[in-house]
Protein backbone atom coordinates (compact mmCIF):
# COMPACT_ATOMS: atom_id res chain seq x y z
CA UNK A 1 0.00 0.00 0.00
CA UNK A 2 1.32 3.04 -0.88
CA UNK A 3 2.04 5.98 1.71
CA UNK A 4 -1.02 8.43 0.47
CA UNK A 5 -3.11 5.37 0.91
CA UNK A 6 -1.88 4.71 4.35
CA UNK A 7 -2.63 8.44 5.20
CA UNK A 8 -6.06 8.51 4.11
CA UNK A 9 -6.46 5.19 5.74
CA UNK A 10 -5.37 6.48 9.03
CA UNK A 11 -7.25 9.99 8.60
CA UNK A 12 -10.70 7.28 8.01
CA UNK A 13 -10.17 5.67 11.15
CA UNK A 14 -9.39 8.46 12.80
CA UNK A 15 -12.77 10.05 11.62
CA UNK A 16 -14.83 7.22 12.68
CA UNK A 17 -17.73 7.84 15.20
CA UNK A 18 -17.37 6.63 18.49
CA UNK A 19 -20.21 5.98 20.42
CA UNK A 20 -20.75 5.92 24.31
CA UNK A 21 -20.27 2.17 25.31
CA UNK A 22 -16.77 2.60 22.96
CA UNK A 23 -15.83 5.27 25.35
CA UNK A 24 -16.89 3.13 28.17
CA UNK A 25 -14.89 0.21 27.41
CA UNK A 26 -11.58 1.92 25.92
CA UNK A 27 -11.77 3.60 29.45
CA UNK A 28 -11.99 0.78 31.23
CA UNK A 29 -9.05 -0.77 29.38
CA UNK A 30 -6.61 2.04 29.78
CA UNK A 31 -7.76 4.56 32.33
CA UNK A 32 -4.31 4.13 35.40
CA UNK A 33 -7.49 3.85 37.88
CA UNK A 34 -7.95 0.30 36.56
CA UNK A 35 -4.46 -0.60 36.31
CA UNK A 36 -4.16 0.70 40.08
CA UNK A 37 -7.16 -1.06 41.34
CA UNK A 38 -6.34 -4.36 39.27
CA UNK A 39 -2.70 -4.32 41.46
CA UNK A 40 -4.52 -3.45 44.53
CA UNK A 41 -6.80 -6.78 44.44
CA UNK A 42 -3.60 -8.95 42.87
CA UNK A 43 -1.90 -7.68 46.36
CA UNK A 44 -4.89 -8.45 48.77
CA UNK A 45 -5.14 -11.71 47.30
CA UNK A 46 -1.34 -12.04 47.18
CA UNK A 47 -1.62 -11.27 51.11
CA UNK A 48 -4.97 -13.40 52.11
CA UNK A 49 -3.19 -16.87 50.37
CA UNK A 50 0.19 -16.31 52.39
CA UNK A 51 -2.26 -16.53 55.51
CA UNK A 52 -4.79 -19.20 54.74
CA UNK A 53 -1.72 -22.02 54.13
CA UNK A 54 -0.05 -23.43 56.35
CA UNK A 55 3.40 -21.69 57.38
CA UNK A 56 6.63 -23.30 56.73
CA UNK A 57 7.98 -24.89 58.74
CA UNK A 58 11.58 -24.02 60.16
CA UNK A 59 14.98 -25.39 59.71
CA UNK A 60 18.01 -24.47 61.86
CA UNK A 61 21.30 -25.58 61.82
CA UNK A 62 23.79 -24.88 65.29
CA UNK A 63 27.18 -25.87 66.24
CA UNK A 64 28.37 -25.88 70.01
CA UNK A 65 32.01 -25.53 70.97
CA UNK A 66 33.14 -24.71 74.48
CA UNK A 67 33.81 -25.41 77.80
CA UNK A 68 30.09 -25.33 78.87
CA UNK A 69 28.38 -28.90 77.71
CA UNK A 70 25.04 -26.72 78.59
CA UNK A 71 24.15 -25.69 75.09
CA UNK A 72 24.88 -28.88 73.20
CA UNK A 73 22.10 -31.80 72.92
CA UNK A 74 24.96 -35.11 73.62
CA UNK A 75 26.45 -33.42 76.41
CA UNK A 76 29.84 -33.06 75.01
CA UNK A 77 31.60 -29.47 74.85
CA UNK A 78 31.40 -29.52 71.13
CA UNK A 79 28.27 -30.48 69.36
CA UNK A 80 26.00 -29.69 65.99
CA UNK A 81 22.31 -30.28 65.31
CA UNK A 82 19.26 -29.32 63.31
CA UNK A 83 16.35 -27.96 64.84
CA UNK A 84 12.73 -28.27 63.50
CA UNK A 85 10.05 -26.42 65.17
CA UNK A 86 6.79 -24.86 64.50
CA UNK A 87 3.58 -23.43 66.89
CA UNK A 88 0.02 -24.87 66.41
CA UNK A 89 -2.40 -22.27 66.40
CA UNK A 90 -4.95 -23.29 69.31
CA UNK A 91 -5.32 -20.02 70.41
CA UNK A 92 -6.91 -19.21 66.37
CA UNK A 93 -5.02 -16.02 66.30
CA UNK A 94 -3.56 -16.87 62.94
CA UNK A 95 -7.03 -18.70 62.20
CA UNK A 96 -8.43 -15.21 62.32
CA UNK A 97 -6.00 -13.06 60.85
CA UNK A 98 -6.45 -15.72 57.89
CA UNK A 99 -10.21 -15.02 58.09
CA UNK A 100 -9.68 -11.20 58.75
CA UNK A 101 -7.34 -10.77 55.01
CA UNK A 102 -9.84 -12.95 53.26
CA UNK A 103 -12.54 -10.46 54.15
CA UNK A 104 -9.99 -7.54 53.22
CA UNK A 105 -9.27 -9.44 50.29
CA UNK A 106 -13.02 -9.33 49.03
CA UNK A 107 -13.57 -5.33 50.19
CA UNK A 108 -10.59 -4.88 47.67
CA UNK A 109 -12.37 -6.39 45.16
CA UNK A 110 -16.10 -4.78 45.89
CA UNK A 111 -14.10 -1.40 46.02
CA UNK A 112 -12.59 -2.35 42.75
CA UNK A 113 -15.95 -2.68 41.72
CA UNK A 114 -17.44 0.20 42.49
CA UNK A 115 -14.31 2.23 41.32
CA UNK A 116 -15.13 0.45 37.90
CA UNK A 117 -18.72 1.40 38.30
CA UNK A 118 -18.03 5.10 39.04
CA UNK A 119 -15.15 5.56 36.35
CA UNK A 120 -18.04 4.43 33.66
CA UNK A 121 -20.27 6.88 35.10
CA UNK A 122 -17.92 9.78 34.56
CA UNK A 123 -17.23 8.57 31.07
CA UNK A 124 -20.21 8.44 30.14
CA UNK A 125 -20.93 11.91 31.55
CA UNK A 126 -18.30 13.32 30.19
CA UNK A 127 -18.90 11.53 26.30
CA UNK A 128 -22.65 13.97 26.78
CA UNK A 129 -21.04 16.34 27.76
CA UNK A 130 -18.81 16.58 24.79
CA UNK A 131 -21.45 15.72 22.33
CA UNK A 132 -23.84 18.89 24.09
CA UNK A 133 -20.55 21.45 24.19
CA UNK A 134 -19.88 20.32 20.28
CA UNK A 135 -23.54 20.75 18.95
CA UNK A 136 -23.93 24.08 21.07
CA UNK A 137 -20.47 24.90 19.14
CA UNK A 138 -22.42 24.01 16.26
CA UNK A 139 -25.49 25.86 17.25
CA UNK A 140 -23.46 29.11 17.89
CA UNK A 141 -21.86 28.78 14.19
CA UNK A 142 -24.96 29.19 12.53
CA UNK A 143 -26.55 31.42 14.50
CA UNK A 144 -23.38 33.19 13.63
CA UNK A 145 -24.04 32.83 9.96
CA UNK A 146 -27.65 33.49 10.31
CA UNK A 147 -26.74 36.82 12.10
CA UNK A 148 -24.45 37.77 9.20
CA UNK A 149 -27.06 37.00 6.51
CA UNK A 150 -29.46 39.62 8.53
CA UNK A 151 -26.66 42.24 8.57
CA UNK A 152 -26.00 42.09 4.94
CA UNK A 153 -29.27 41.98 4.37
CA UNK A 154 -30.00 44.93 6.75
CA UNK A 155 -27.15 47.03 5.16
CA UNK A 156 -28.75 46.02 1.34
CA UNK A 157 -32.06 47.74 2.72
CA UNK A 158 -30.20 50.62 4.01
CA UNK A 159 -28.99 51.77 0.69
CA UNK A 160 -31.92 50.75 -0.78
CA UNK A 161 -33.35 53.48 1.63
CA UNK A 162 -35.67 50.54 3.58
CA UNK A 163 -34.07 50.48 6.97
CA UNK A 164 -32.36 53.36 9.02
CA UNK A 165 -28.81 53.67 9.49
CA UNK A 166 -29.45 52.36 13.61
CA UNK A 167 -30.73 49.09 12.18
CA UNK A 168 -27.52 48.28 10.31
CA UNK A 169 -25.54 49.47 13.59
CA UNK A 170 -27.75 47.08 15.84
CA UNK A 171 -27.62 44.14 13.49
CA UNK A 172 -23.52 44.54 13.69
CA UNK A 173 -23.88 44.46 17.76
CA UNK A 174 -26.00 41.12 17.25
CA UNK A 175 -23.39 39.95 15.15
CA UNK A 176 -20.44 40.51 17.76
CA UNK A 177 -22.36 38.57 20.25
CA UNK A 178 -22.70 35.72 17.97
CA UNK A 179 -18.85 35.94 17.58
CA UNK A 180 -18.35 36.06 21.25
CA UNK A 181 -21.08 32.99 22.17
CA UNK A 182 -19.25 30.89 18.93
CA UNK A 183 -15.99 31.71 20.38
CA UNK A 184 -16.98 30.73 24.29
CA UNK A 185 -18.39 27.68 22.81
CA UNK A 186 -15.61 26.63 21.09
CA UNK A 187 -13.66 27.22 24.70
CA UNK A 188 -16.25 25.19 26.53
CA UNK A 189 -15.60 22.25 23.50
CA UNK A 190 -11.93 22.53 23.90
CA UNK A 191 -12.43 21.96 27.83
CA UNK A 192 -15.04 18.60 27.40
CA UNK A 193 -12.66 17.35 25.24
CA UNK A 194 -9.88 17.48 27.63
CA UNK A 195 -11.62 16.08 30.44
CA UNK A 196 -12.86 13.18 28.13
CA UNK A 197 -9.90 12.59 26.60
CA UNK A 198 -8.26 11.96 30.34
CA UNK A 199 -10.84 10.05 31.34
CA UNK A 200 -10.07 7.41 28.01
CA UNK A 201 -5.97 7.86 28.73
CA UNK A 202 -5.66 9.52 25.27
CA UNK A 203 -3.76 12.37 24.90
CA UNK A 204 -5.47 15.67 25.72
CA UNK A 205 -5.54 17.23 22.21
CA UNK A 206 -6.93 14.08 20.35
CA UNK A 207 -10.09 15.08 18.22
CA UNK A 208 -12.66 13.05 18.89
CA UNK A 209 -15.98 12.45 16.55
CA UNK A 210 -18.99 11.34 18.51
CA UNK A 211 -21.79 8.79 16.97
CA UNK A 212 -24.43 11.38 18.40
CA UNK A 213 -24.99 14.65 17.11
CA UNK A 214 -26.97 16.23 19.74
CA UNK A 215 -27.54 19.48 17.10
CA UNK A 216 -29.16 17.40 14.24
CA UNK A 217 -32.96 17.77 13.80
CA UNK A 218 -33.37 14.09 14.58
CA UNK A 219 -31.81 14.28 17.95
CA UNK A 220 -34.68 13.15 20.29
CA UNK A 221 -34.74 12.48 23.93
CA UNK A 222 -33.94 8.55 24.78
CA UNK A 223 -37.22 6.80 25.25
CA UNK A 224 -37.06 5.67 29.40
CA UNK A 225 -39.23 4.51 31.94
CA UNK A 226 -38.82 5.26 35.73
CA UNK A 227 -38.73 2.18 37.65
CA UNK A 228 -40.41 2.77 40.98
CA UNK A 229 -37.98 3.95 43.92
CA UNK A 230 -38.53 0.33 45.78
CA UNK A 231 -37.40 -1.82 43.05
CA UNK A 232 -34.25 0.49 42.64
CA UNK A 233 -33.49 0.19 46.43
CA UNK A 234 -33.99 -3.63 45.65
CA UNK A 235 -31.30 -3.79 42.90
CA UNK A 236 -29.03 -1.86 44.51
CA UNK A 237 -29.06 -4.20 48.12
CA UNK A 238 -28.39 -6.73 45.34
CA UNK A 239 -25.47 -5.40 43.14
CA UNK A 240 -24.14 -2.16 44.85
CA UNK A 241 -20.58 -3.00 45.71
CA UNK A 242 -20.22 -0.21 48.10
CA UNK A 243 -22.58 -1.88 50.08
CA UNK A 244 -20.62 -4.86 50.16
CA UNK A 245 -17.33 -3.46 50.67
CA UNK A 246 -18.91 -2.10 53.50
CA UNK A 247 -20.41 -5.30 55.04
CA UNK A 248 -16.80 -7.18 54.21
CA UNK A 249 -15.12 -4.11 56.31
CA UNK A 250 -17.35 -5.23 58.94
CA UNK A 251 -16.37 -8.68 58.67
CA UNK A 252 -12.59 -7.38 59.08
CA UNK A 253 -12.94 -5.99 62.08
CA UNK A 254 -15.23 -8.52 63.66
CA UNK A 255 -12.38 -10.48 62.92
CA UNK A 256 -9.30 -8.53 64.33
CA UNK A 257 -11.51 -8.73 67.93
CA UNK A 258 -11.65 -11.85 67.93
CA UNK A 259 -8.06 -12.14 66.66
CA UNK A 260 -7.17 -9.73 69.63
CA UNK A 261 -9.68 -11.92 72.03
CA UNK A 262 -7.17 -14.98 71.61
CA UNK A 263 -4.20 -13.58 72.45
CA UNK A 264 -5.18 -14.12 76.14
CA UNK A 265 -5.18 -17.97 74.91
CA UNK A 266 -2.16 -20.64 74.79
CA UNK A 267 -0.50 -21.55 71.60
CA UNK A 268 1.22 -24.74 71.18
CA UNK A 269 4.91 -24.88 70.30
CA UNK A 270 6.64 -27.89 68.77
CA UNK A 271 10.68 -28.52 68.72
CA UNK A 272 12.89 -31.38 67.01
CA UNK A 273 16.45 -31.32 67.60
CA UNK A 274 18.51 -34.20 66.52
CA UNK A 275 22.60 -34.23 66.86
CA UNK A 276 24.59 -35.23 64.36
CA UNK A 277 27.49 -36.70 66.20
CA UNK A 278 25.91 -38.70 68.32
CA UNK A 279 22.28 -40.23 67.44
CA UNK A 280 20.19 -38.40 70.14
CA UNK A 281 16.79 -36.97 69.17
CA UNK A 282 15.39 -34.73 71.60
CA UNK A 283 11.50 -33.05 71.70
CA UNK A 284 10.64 -29.45 73.31
CA UNK A 285 6.84 -29.11 74.26
CA UNK A 286 5.63 -25.46 75.26
CA UNK A 287 2.77 -23.28 76.06
CA UNK A 288 2.75 -19.86 75.51
CA UNK A 289 0.65 -17.31 76.88
CA UNK A 290 0.36 -14.04 78.59
CA UNK A 291 0.58 -14.83 82.56
CA UNK A 292 0.31 -11.50 83.89
CA UNK A 293 -1.43 -8.51 81.87
CA UNK A 294 -0.93 -5.29 83.33
CA UNK A 295 -3.48 -3.83 80.73
CA UNK A 296 -2.07 -4.20 77.52
CA UNK A 297 -4.08 -6.94 76.18
CA UNK A 298 -7.57 -5.72 78.10
CA UNK A 299 -6.99 -2.17 76.15
CA UNK A 300 -6.09 -4.07 72.74
CA UNK A 301 -8.93 -5.87 73.25
CA UNK A 302 -11.05 -2.81 73.92
CA UNK A 303 -9.50 -1.08 70.61
CA UNK A 304 -10.51 -3.81 68.46
CA UNK A 305 -13.59 -3.39 70.11
CA UNK A 306 -14.47 -0.13 69.64
CA UNK A 307 -13.21 -0.36 65.71
CA UNK A 308 -15.73 -3.26 65.40
CA UNK A 309 -18.23 -1.09 66.35
CA UNK A 310 -16.64 2.35 64.02
CA UNK A 311 -17.21 -0.31 61.38
CA UNK A 312 -20.67 -1.55 61.84
CA UNK A 313 -21.58 2.30 62.38
CA UNK A 314 -19.72 3.16 59.16
CA UNK A 315 -21.83 0.46 57.32
CA UNK A 316 -25.00 1.91 58.20
CA UNK A 317 -24.14 5.29 56.72
CA UNK A 318 -23.37 3.81 53.70
CA UNK A 319 -26.29 2.16 53.67
CA UNK A 320 -27.81 5.54 53.94
CA UNK A 321 -25.52 6.95 51.62
CA UNK A 322 -26.51 4.29 48.93
CA UNK A 323 -30.30 5.24 49.50
CA UNK A 324 -30.36 8.85 49.29
CA UNK A 325 -27.83 8.30 45.45
CA UNK A 326 -30.86 5.81 44.59
CA UNK A 327 -33.70 8.08 45.84
CA UNK A 328 -31.33 11.70 44.17
CA UNK A 329 -31.23 9.51 40.45
CA UNK A 330 -34.62 8.32 40.95
CA UNK A 331 -36.00 11.91 40.68
CA UNK A 332 -33.18 13.19 38.57
CA UNK A 333 -34.69 10.95 36.16
CA UNK A 334 -38.43 11.78 36.48
CA UNK A 335 -37.47 15.43 36.51
CA UNK A 336 -35.25 15.29 33.09
CA UNK A 337 -37.60 12.98 31.51
CA UNK A 338 -40.68 15.06 32.21
CA UNK A 339 -38.79 18.34 31.61
CA UNK A 340 -37.21 16.80 27.74
CA UNK A 341 -40.86 15.15 26.61
CA UNK A 342 -42.94 18.55 25.28
CA UNK A 343 -39.72 20.79 25.18
CA UNK A 344 -39.57 20.25 21.18
CA UNK A 345 -43.04 21.11 20.25
CA UNK A 346 -43.73 23.66 22.78
CA UNK A 347 -40.46 25.51 23.29
CA UNK A 348 -38.04 25.13 19.79
CA UNK A 349 -40.36 24.56 17.34
CA UNK A 350 -42.50 27.58 18.21
CA UNK A 351 -39.01 29.35 18.28
CA UNK A 352 -38.03 28.49 14.72
CA UNK A 353 -42.04 29.34 13.81
CA UNK A 354 -41.27 32.80 15.38
CA UNK A 355 -38.15 33.78 13.70
CA UNK A 356 -39.82 32.42 10.44
CA UNK A 357 -42.20 35.23 10.63
CA UNK A 358 -40.20 38.11 11.87
CA UNK A 359 -37.53 37.61 9.00
CA UNK A 360 -40.33 38.02 6.59
CA UNK A 361 -42.06 40.73 8.39
CA UNK A 362 -38.32 42.28 8.50
CA UNK A 363 -37.84 41.51 4.71
CA UNK A 364 -41.26 42.79 3.54
CA UNK A 365 -40.97 46.25 5.42
CA UNK A 366 -43.76 45.25 8.13
CA UNK A 367 -41.34 45.10 11.41
CA UNK A 368 -37.84 46.56 12.16
CA UNK A 369 -34.97 44.59 13.34
CA UNK A 370 -35.77 44.80 16.53
CA UNK A 371 -38.07 41.44 16.40
CA UNK A 372 -35.73 39.46 14.34
CA UNK A 373 -32.71 40.00 16.72
CA UNK A 374 -35.17 38.72 19.58
CA UNK A 375 -36.19 36.03 17.33
CA UNK A 376 -32.80 34.84 17.03
CA UNK A 377 -31.94 35.23 20.43
CA UNK A 378 -34.88 33.05 21.26
CA UNK A 379 -33.75 30.25 19.10
CA UNK A 380 -30.55 30.25 20.46
CA UNK A 381 -31.67 29.97 23.93
CA UNK A 382 -34.39 27.09 22.47
CA UNK A 383 -31.88 25.51 20.86
CA UNK A 384 -29.15 25.17 24.00
CA UNK A 385 -32.32 24.61 26.22
CA UNK A 386 -32.93 21.33 24.30
CA UNK A 387 -29.76 20.37 24.29
CA UNK A 388 -29.03 20.55 28.09
CA UNK A 389 -32.37 18.51 28.39
CA UNK A 390 -31.44 15.95 26.11
CA UNK A 391 -28.16 15.09 28.27
CA UNK A 392 -29.67 15.74 31.28
CA UNK A 393 -31.85 12.28 30.34
CA UNK A 394 -28.86 10.46 29.44
CA UNK A 395 -27.00 11.70 32.54
CA UNK A 396 -29.82 10.96 34.87
CA UNK A 397 -29.72 7.20 33.57
CA UNK A 398 -26.08 7.30 33.99
CA UNK A 399 -26.89 8.39 37.65
CA UNK A 400 -29.36 5.52 38.15
CA UNK A 401 -27.01 2.81 36.65
CA UNK A 402 -24.65 3.80 39.15
CA UNK A 403 -26.67 3.99 41.85
CA UNK A 404 -27.88 0.72 41.45
CA UNK A 405 -24.51 -1.14 40.80
CA UNK A 406 -24.70 -2.07 37.56
CA UNK A 407 -21.62 -1.08 35.00
CA UNK A 408 -22.76 -2.24 31.81
CA UNK A 409 -18.87 -3.37 30.69
CA UNK A 410 -16.89 -3.78 33.86
CA UNK A 411 -15.61 -6.92 33.84
CA UNK A 412 -16.64 -9.53 36.94
CA UNK A 413 -15.37 -9.61 39.79
CA UNK A 414 -13.49 -12.72 41.55
CA UNK A 415 -14.26 -13.16 44.75
CA UNK A 416 -12.31 -16.14 47.06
Amino acid sequence: MSLCALVLAAGAFARTPITVEDAVKTGLDKNPQVAAGRAGVASALANYQSLAILPPVTLGATHVQGTSTAPTINGANNDTFLDFGETLDLSGQRRYQAAGAGSTYRATVYLFDETLLVLEQEIRDAYWALAAAQAQTKIADVSLKEAQRVYELTVQQERAGAAPRGDVVRSSIDVANAKQTLIAAQGAERTSLLAFNALLAKAPDTPETLADDLASDSARAPAAQVPTIQDLNQEAKQNRPLLKAAAEQTSVARYAFKQTEASRLPDFTVDYQRSLKNPIDTFLFGLSFPLLDFGSVDKSIKAAKETQKQAEAQQVQTEQQVAQQVSQAHSDLEIAIEAAASYKKEILDPSVTLLSMAQLGYQQGATGILPVIDAESTIRDARVGYINALVAVYKAQDEVLAAVGRPALAPPAKKP
